[in-house]
């Protein structure tokens, strides 16, 4: 397959790339000069051989480039060497000199988009190679920190975790004013970070608080994620987001599911930044980082959505063809769920991952908790919420706090059924003596999985 030539003015270069990642997602191979920005010996060598190899000349027209003699140079060697010429007008008036040609108006600059036409022109000339994809990955770190075009993030009508953090720095780089207003539910808030973050820009997507955040709600919240940024930042080429819901009461592996099974809406409907190349999970536990990528290796498993990256651990997302507007992949049933209430410590993370999790997952249920402590009434509606649609409560009594117990009174109270969990050697203020006991993080998954057997045994999981 041969290539694109782009003849551009250099003032012009940053909607060039976007025109660039424009034809290369649509299979195209393209080749811009980029080195007139830092000019060397062979510059002009490079570009006579470009041209001369290319099977399409794109001319970039602008005043820019109207007055440049380097673009009139390319111009007369594609002509000399009989490329087909392809004007397409940024700025100003169409050329008198490519009168004769019919130009394809991208006046509308970083959010243009191709016509049909133009493309399929293109097509008869060259042929695109392979289909495009869009690479996707979960890696450790801070989304802080990572080298991305736009971060985003949910806002669930306060400021509280990942993007607490973010405003707090764009406050801090008087990105964002203290006073600023954010979105409501269905509204966004696209930011220059200033510095703020390492990422260029930060996108705040409005949504609902968090009793009323579930699955189906975080799968429309990243397929509207990746809609608004083809709205409002198509040259957009790598997206980062945390992985959403963990932590403030949902299953982590379900949680994950929603969010990609979002982008695969978005993608299905045509819906994402015409430039996108890359999508990043940024997670800041390894531990979390592994489980992830182990559930998005069984999710992927019969390669109907996804390929492996051919280096490094990621998947290639296939992009559809034809997408079909409006259309969105049917939402499953939702699936019941076990809420886990525990003491906030640290010291107990093994017995969730290890000891509970596994058991309950494997029960066909969801795994569900709030890390940390329940500092606000927001967080606490959350657990009450996710309690009283729960098949099942399990409690861990290790190291109980007031909250533990309210949680449990609660559970109770909604007629829940409770399975109680405490380390040998545990004291409590009054005797449970209905509490499995436990020495090892083995007897725990062991006793677990007798005590949901049970429940199921009953009918009521």
């Amino acid at each position: 397959m041969s290539h694109i030539f782009i003849s551009y003015s250099k003032e012009d270069i940053d909607f060039v790339r976007y025109l660039r990642a424009l034809l290369e997602n649509e299979g195209f191979a393209v080749w811009m000069d980029e080195a007139q920005l830092t000019p060397s010996a062979r510059w002009w060598k490079d570009i006579e051989k470009n041209i001369d190899s290319c099977s399409a000349f794109v001319v970039v027209m602008s005043p820019n480039a109207y007055e440049s003699d380097w673009v009139e140079r390319e111009i007369l060697r594609a002509e000399n060497k009989k490329k087909p010429l392809y004007p397409a007008l940024l700025a100003g008036d169409p050329w008198s000199r490519l009168a004769n040609i019919q130009f394809e108006d991208l006046r509308a600059g970083l959010r243009s988009r191709p016509s049909k036409h133009f493309l399929d022109s293109l097509r008869q000339k060259i042929a695109p190679g392979k289909p495009r994809t869009v690479q996707f990955t979960v890696v450790e770190g801070d989304i802080t920190s990572i080298d991305a075009d736009v971060i985003a993030l949910k806002y669930t009508q306060k400021l509280r975790g990942a993007d607490e953090i973010v405003a707090v720095r764009l406050m801090a780089a008087q990105a964002v004013s203290i006073d600023q207003a954010w979105p409501k539910v269905d509204d966004s808030l696209y930011v220059d970070t200033k510095g703020g973050v390492k990422a260029a820009h930060a996108l705040f997507v409005g949504v609902p608080i968090l009793r009323h955040l579930g699955y189906e709600q975080l799968r429309e919240f990243s397929a509207r994620t990746l809609g608004l940024l083809a709205e409002t930042a198509p040259q957009t080429q790598h997206l980062a987001m945390t992985i959403h819901g963990p932590g403030f009461g949902l299953d982590e592996i379900e949680a994950l599911i929603s969010q990609v099974n979002g982008y695969f809406d978005a993608i299905q409907s045509g819906q994402i930044p015409p430039a996108l190349q890359r999508i990043t999970i940024v997670e800041m536990s390894a531990n979390r980082v592994e489980r992830l990528r182990a559930a998005l290796e069984d999710y992927f498993a019969d390669g109907s959505k996804a390929a492996p990256m051919e280096s490094g651990w990621g998947y290639e997302l296939k992009i559809t063809d034809a997408p079909q507007a409006n259309v969105v992949t049917p939402a499953k049933p939702a699936k019941p769920h076990a809420f886990v209430v525990m003491p906030p410590d640290k010291s107990l993370e093994d017995v969730f991952y290890f000891g509970i999790q596994g058991p309950t997952h494997a029960h066909g249920l969801l795994c569900e908790r709030i890390e940390g402590a329940i500092a606000d009434e927001d967080l606490l509606n959350q657990a009450k919420v996710r309690i009283s649609t729960a098949s099942a409560v399990i409690v861990v009594l290790n190291n109980a706090d007031a909250l533990t117990y309210l949680q449990l009174g609660y559970a109770w109270g909604a007629n829940r059924p409770t399975i109680l969990l405490m380390k040998e050697g545990t004291a409590l203020p009054f005797d449970m003596q209905s509490s499995l006991v436990y020495e090892s993080l083995k007897m725990l998954e062991s006793a677990l999985t007798g005590a949901l057997d049970d429940l199921k045994a009953k009918g009521a999981i």
